[in-house]
């Protein structure tokens, strides 16, 4: 029996195996074929080798990491998870859908986006969490602050020009509210 991390409607989040990178490789390589939170308006993570093997090694060693998403045949849709960021030790929420799956269900990207935050901070200890979007990346930017992220700052990162978004744990934001 394959462990669930998540279950959004039909849609489950499961762990990579190294036999998935082909599976990412076909995601990363349809240009107009995926949604993303990544730098891009596309993703286009060049090593999918690379994003499989850290997300085995990130569920490991931090218990959380970017996992499979299979729809309810368990046919692989994309991925969704969580990224440790190494510069800030912040975690970062991003996903990537084939967007042949947001015709069938648009509302998937809100869903998804929620329902990991609501894992993280069930499962976590940390004090926020952070998603990067790139500035013209409009429908990813609608996905998080429905979610309930908000603008923290924006970057220039990998050269290009992001907004970093963040979301308080429930702990925190009622911390804040009784200072």
């Amino acid at each position: 029996m394959q462990t669930i991390f998540l279950e959004c409607g039909s849609v489950k989040l499961v762990p990579f195996t190294v036999t998935d990178i082909d599976l990412v490789k076909a995601l990363h390589a349809d240009p107009y074929g995926n949604r993303c939170t990544e730098f891009s308006t596309n993703c286009y993570v060049a090593d999918a080798r690379q994003l499989v093997l850290s997300a085995l090694q990130n569920q490991n060693d931090l218990g959380l990491a970017k996992w499979k998403a299979v729809d309810g045949d368990g046919e692989f849709i994309g991925w969704a998870g969580f990224t440790p960021v190494e510069e800030t030790s912040e975690i970062r929420l991003n996903y990537c859908l084939y967007n042949s799956n947001g015709d069938l269900d648009e509302a998937l990207p809100d869903r998804l986006c929620t329902a990991l935050t609501e894992w993280f901070f069930e499962n976590t200890y940390f004090s926020h969490l952070v998603a990067v979007v790139r500035t013209d990346n409009r429908a990813m930017r609608n996905v998080v602050l429905n979610a309930g992220f908000y603008h923290r700052e924006s970057q220039v990162i990998g050269g290009m020009q992001a907004d970093v978004f963040q979301m308080l744990s429930p702990s925190m934001q009622s911390y804040l509210m009784s200072a």
